[in-house]
């Protein structure tokens, strides 16, 4: 009897390592000891400092503070916080100059291009052993966003979550406004032709007894972010800003937001950019668009209207790249070990969080520690089967059509990039012109 029972113990056992060896992420070896917590740098944001929470849901002080909530005490972060981004990135160069730095570097895409140099410069641990050590393969991801993390064949940082930009609008605004022609040929460079058959701009439209102008996109900021880009040789760093088709680019920007009323005239007349679906069922809006959109920034907004809207359906429209062909996904939060750390493998260990399953699929969860589309397919997959189960039976099916080709346009994405190419040009260097010609105090030319 004993030796049975020593005999099912042992079965047991063997059975229990079988089935956690095959669990992604779990390890496969031992890792020495490390002495010490895992030290990491964030801004010290508070959610009230936010009038709009873009930011806010993709800061490094959110992530870290969720993780610290979720682990125990031995295993939490050291957070160094900083009162703004100038004096933490300064102490950053001057560590990382000396060799020190912190274990774990969590950042995103407005502050790319410091990070981006940094992972050039070796400061970033390769991260490929750390995968492949723990069962991972690049087939478990949204292959266009992983691989942006690669830097020659090292994996210098991840991202672990990112937005695609979509326009929304309804079926009697697409008929009305014969938007189904243009099907989706929707891009940044001929958006303004394609819309101009539309005749909207400067109409007026009727809303509850007041008057607004017809708006073509709820949001207009992020259109000239990805203005620059477009004339930018990321590889010689050469601007080919005296082509023709820079300085029309320039001109129908500036006359849509001129006939729009100006970049805050949207948010003025609606209050609050969240309530973009109101003005398409208001007929005052051609097109709901977030450049940087997500399932947990659309999910409470686009129910909410299918419940409320009898007899319209939602369209969604990709919104393509200058070249016209390629249809990017935008980096969120981005992960990165430094190489001079003492404590990679527990530095690992939170980047191994973040890719978990249970964190990936946090998509229903606006306040979760993953607010972006799941970088990987598990996630993806279990935020797309929870969203289509979701909400109202009134509006099932009208959800199970927006939820399907939502998840088909982010799974055709072809490249991956920052929303902003380099924010410190763009706000130092080329808005402050732009804002000039705008006013009429500087010509296109000059």
């Amino acid at each position: 009897m004993k030796k049975k029972i020593i005999c099912l113990m042992t079965s047991v056992i063997l059975c229990l390592s079988l089935l956690t060896g095959c669990q992604l992420g779990s390890r496969t070896s031992s890792v020495p000891e490390e002495e010490g917590s895992v030290t990491a740098y964030a801004i010290d944001v508070h959610p009230e400092d936010y009038q709009v929470s873009y930011d806010y849901a993709v800061t490094e002080k959110n992530f870290l503070e969720k993780y610290n909530a979720a682990v125990d005490e031995s295993r939490q972060i050291n957070i160094q916080y900083f009162p703004d981004t100038e004096s933490m990135n300064r102490q950053l160069s001057t560590e990382i100059l000396s060799g020190g730095g912190p274990d774990l570097f969590l950042f995103r895409d407005t502050t790319m291009p410091q990070y981006q140099t940094y992972a050039n410069r070796g400061v970033f641990s390769d991260l490929n052993p750390f995968l492949e050590r723990n069962g991972y393969e690049s087939r478990q991801f949204q292959q266009v966003v992983y691989d942006y993390g690669l830097v020659g064949e090292e994996r210098r940082f991840i991202p672990i979550e990112y937005g695609v930009p979509i326009c929304i609008t309804n079926q009697e605004m697409a008929e009305n406004y014969r938007l189904e022609e243009i099907d989706d040929r929707l891009n940044y460079q001929d958006y303004y032709e394609l819309l101009e058959k539309t005749n909207t701009l400067g109409k007026d439209a009727s809303i509850s007894g007041k008057t607004f102008k017809m708006f073509w996109f709820s949001d207009v900021d992020s259109i000239r972010y990805r203005l620059l880009p477009g004339f930018i040789n990321q590889e010689t760093k050469e601007g080919m800003f005296l082509q023709p088709e820079f300085e029309q680019a320039i001109s129908n920007y500036s006359e849509m937001v001129s006939n729009q009323g100006g970049f805050d005239a949207f948010e003025s007349a609606y209050i609050h950019p969240s309530m973009s679906l109101i003005a398409l069922q208001d007929r005052a809006l051609l097109f709901d668009y977030d450049p940087v959109s997500s399932q947990s920034r659309i999910y409470m907004k686009m129910d909410m209207y299918l419940e409320n809207s009898q007899n319209s359906s939602l369209l969604l429209y990709p919104m393509k790249e200058f070249n016209k062909e390629d249809y990017s996904a935008y980096v969120g939060k981005m992960m990165a070990i430094n190489e001079n750390s003492s404590r990679k493998y527990k530095t690992w260990e939170v980047i191994e969080y973040a890719l978990s399953a249970s964190v990936q699929a946090t998509a229903m969860i606006p306040s979760g520690p993953i607010t972006g589309n799941a970088v990987t397919i598990e996630g993806q997959n279990r935020n797309k089967n929870e969203w289509l189960n979701s909400g109202n039976t009134i509006a099932q099916k009208s959800r199970k059509d927006f939820v399907n080709q939502y998840y088909e346009i982010i799974n055709s994405v072809t490249k991956c990039d920052c929303l902003t190419y380099n924010p410190i040009y763009v706000q130092e260097v080329f808005d402050p012109l732009y804002l000039e010609y705008e006013s009429g105090t500087k010509t296109l030319d000059e």
